[in-house]
């Protein structure tokens, strides 16, 4: 008897909230799966929220992409990793989370070759905030348009508080894109058992059309590690200064540092942001958008960039150009 895998893919845009997504799935299912983070640079951010939040731990593994995107300049090593977690882990679902930048079109077609009667692939997801999209697609239509063409199903998150008509507009301009996708525009939380089961059984084969669009300019991304700033209000200061464009236009930003006498989370996406505490000891953040100042933003979280990592930096930027 021949085993199957399921492949799942949940992409998208920056700070949509995949992985939040993807623990609720975790917890709603109750399935036996291996999931692929594909995650920027060196930090392994998501990787360890999902293995600090997901439930059944023993079921769970978690691998990690890093340095590069799996929709282009990793899809060789991506290809390989697939078939590997297959023959050795023999999982009976594989979750993809890609960047935010990645290319949903690429990862699709990445996969194909692959798919048969033992490797099935699964009903595209895209999350989006409702409440950004309008910014979001006018700053980089080619990307987003991208991920929502070739969505199987498109799930709207941090849409609690937003102006039902706000909801409409928005549904109504991703039907436009994608006319057959099953559009969530309720919270996922309000579904069902048996939708979150039926995510996990819908085959994409025959669904699924992969459309491309021109290419863009690519994002680049500037890692941090031993990160310091003196007081809460200095980092709430600075996070303002990220969503003014102050270190350039950062889209994405997350981690966790050391203030005086505590540690502090943070998380800056959709033009907010959150602070928490946090009982992690290991510093690391990590900014993603376009035109970076990285020199400024050393000089405000008293952290320099190495020759090590400075190198990794530019491979990275190389590498990310979509």
């Amino acid at each position: 008897m021949f085993i199957k895998m399921k492949i799942l893919i949940v992409s998208g845009f920056l700070g949509a909230g995949k992985t939040t997504f993807i623990k609720h799935l975790i917890r709603k299912s109750d399935i036996r799966a291996v999931i692929m983070e594909n995650e920027y640079g060196e930090n392994d951010l998501d990787s360890r929220e999902l293995e600090q939040n997901i439930p059944n731990k023993d079921d769970i593994k978690i691998l990690e992409f890093m340095e590069g995107c799996v929709c282009c300049s990793m899809k060789d090593s991506f290809v390989n990793s697939v078939m590997t977690v297959y023959c050795a882990l023999e999982p009976e679902f594989l979750i993809v989370e890609p960047t935010g930048v990645g290319r949903l079109s690429n990862i699709l077609k990445n996969l194909k070759p692959l798919l048969n009667e033992k490797i099935r692939l699964l009903k595209p997801i895209v999350v989006l905030s409702p409440g950004t999209y309008d910014y979001n697609m006018a700053k980089w239509p080619e990307l987003y348009t991208d991920q929502i063409a070739n969505a199987s199903v498109v799930v709207f998150t941090k849409g609690e508080r937003e102006d039902p008509t706000i909801l409409e507009s928005i549904y109504d301009k991703v039907r436009t894109i994608n006319p057959d996708c099953e559009i969530v525009s309720q919270h996922y939380s309000l579904c069902s058992k048996e939708w979150w089961l039926g995510l996990m059984e819908l085959p994409a084969n025959s669904h699924c059309k992969i459309q491309e669009f021109p290419k863009e300019e690519g994002f680049s991304h500037l890692t941090l590690k031993d990160v310091f700033i003196q007081s809460p209000s200095e980092l709430v200061v600075l996070l303002e200064d990220c969503i003014r464009g102050r270190f350039g236009s950062i889209v994405r930003a997350k981690g966790t540092l050391k203030t005086k006498g505590e540690m502090l989370r943070f998380d800056l996406a959709d033009r907010q942001y959150a602070i928490t505490g946090s009982q992690d000891i290991k510093t690391q953040v990590v900014f993603i958008g376009k035109d970076i100042d990285k020199k400024a933003l050393c000089r405000r979280l008293a952290s320099k960039l190495d020759t090590r990592t400075r190198k990794l930096e530019e491979k990275a930027l190389r590498r990310f150009t979509l």
